[in-house]
Order: C-alpha cells, then sequence, then structure tokens
C-alpha cells in the first residue's frame, strides 16, 4: 500500500489515473482520504466515486437477542446504517460541489473486505484512496477491525492510505 507522507514529492504526480474510488466510512480519519482524492481527482482529471460500505460485522450481535421483536430490531439497525452511509455520501457531495469536483455516490453491503476488492474490478478502478487511523500501542491495533490490514494483498491497482 502506498502511504503518502510527503505530498510535494508524490509519485502520484507522474501515475495517470482516470478511475479512483474513495472508500469512505464517516469517520474523523477519514477526512484525510477525501482531501486527498478530491485532489489527486483534480490534479489528473479523473473520474471519483465514492464508496460506503454497510459492514454486516455491525449486526452480529442482533442473533443474540431473544426478543419478539428481534426481526423489527434488525430492520431498524439497517434502515439505521444504510441512513448513516447515504449521510455520510451527501455530506461529502455537497463539499465536492464547492470544490466543483463531481463525485459519483455508491452504497453497498457487506463485508469491507470484500465489497471494496468486487467493486474496483467491476468498475475499473486504478487508484483506491482509504483512510486509517493510526495505533498507539498492540491493544489498539489488536481490538481494531483494521480494513486497511484487511485489504492487504486483496487489491490489484494502487492504494493511497491516508493514516492520521
Amino acid at each position: 500500500m502506498l502511504a503518502l507522507r510527503n505530498p510535494v514529492f508524490s509519485p502520484l504526480v507522474f501515475m495517470p489515473f482516470s478511475r479512483i474510488l474513495l472508500c469512505i466510512d464517516g469517520e474523523p480519519h477519514t477526512e484525510a482520504a477525501i482531501n486527498l482524492a478530491l485532489d489527486v481527482a483534480r490534479t489528473h482529471g479523473a473520474a471519483l466515486d465514492a464508496l460506503y460500505v454497510v459492514d454486516p460485522y455491525l449486526k452480529k450481535f442482533t442473533d443474540e437477542i431473544y426478543a419478539i421483536n428481534r426481526d423489527e430490531c434488525r430492520a431498524h439497525l439497517d434502515r439505521s446504517l444504510a441512513a448513516e452511509g447515504e449521510a455520510a455520501l451527501d455530506q461529502l457531495l455537497a463539499r465536492a460541489a464547492v470544490a466543483d469536483t463531481p463525485v459519483g455516490r455508491l452504497l453497498e453491503s457487506g463485508p469491507p473486505e470484500e465489497v471494496i476488492p468486487r467493486m474496483t474490478i467491476a468498475g475499473g478502478y486504478d487508484l483506491v484512496v482509504l483512510g486509517g487511523k493510526r495505533f498507539n500501542g498492540r491493544y489498539d491495533r489488536w481490538t481494531s477491525r483494521d480494513l486497511p490490514g484487511r485489504l492487504d494483498g486483496k487489491l490489484s491497482v494502487p492504494v493511497l492510505l491516508a493514516r492520521v
């Protein structure tokens, strides 16, 4: 994975990109990835699509609910998670409109480490941009679901990782 440390001497300037996939999750560490993706798209005149993946991991604990309304609870959770994704995409598209950069909108469901490689191939993307948080020790790394780590080796295109 390509982690951009010095944007002044970036190899991205010399690599031609025409389609960029920006993976967002609505978390604060995604902001740096959004800024980089918008800059790279403008620099290269590339098409930029934003992908929000509704992760089923967040629903795994609903199997432990033995209440009468368990199905209603799951349906509510599905709607809530999709609404979070829509809100994150809306916020990004509003920001991109101010920057005069068109951005496509993609909302998918499934494990992100499976959805992102599938969407990368299906969409013909030649760069994937995502954010990640820094870890302050082994416990943070152990308890995190570290998407960049789960994607390592699964993508056949360059990955621009913005860790903050």
